[in-house]
């Protein structure tokens, strides 16, 4: 991935989240405000979706960022056992490793 589409593809990450979150606080206001419980149990259930989903690939958005050498591997480990624990504290910790240290 050359460094021009990588500088873009995190602003559009950025604006979709957001648009993503604008989009929960409306169903919740719409539904609150207008009595419809339904709405607002749908935007609950993003919400909840948004922040989990962001906690739990947080090892292999952070190996992005830092441009580790170990992304593949990080990005595996968080999806296959990212839910547990130990492979989430596992796929941070070779996330944040500093090879320039040795």
């Amino acid at each position: 991935m050359s460094t021009l589409s990588r500088a873009m593809s995190l602003p559009l990450l950025r604006n979709l989240l957001f648009a993503l979150l604008l989009a929960v606080i409306a169903l919740w206001c719409a539904g609150s405000w207008g009595q419809m419980p339904l709405l607002t149990e749908i935007a609950i259930w993003l919400g909840d979706a948004l922040v989990m989903g962001g906690a739990y690939l947080l090892p292999t958005v952070t190996a992005a960022l830092v441009k580790s050498p170990r992304l593949k591997l990080v990005a595996l480990i968080n999806v296959l056992g990212g839910w547990l624990i130990v492979p989430w504290i596992a796929a941070m910790a070779l996330a944040l490793k500093r090879d320039d240290l040795a």
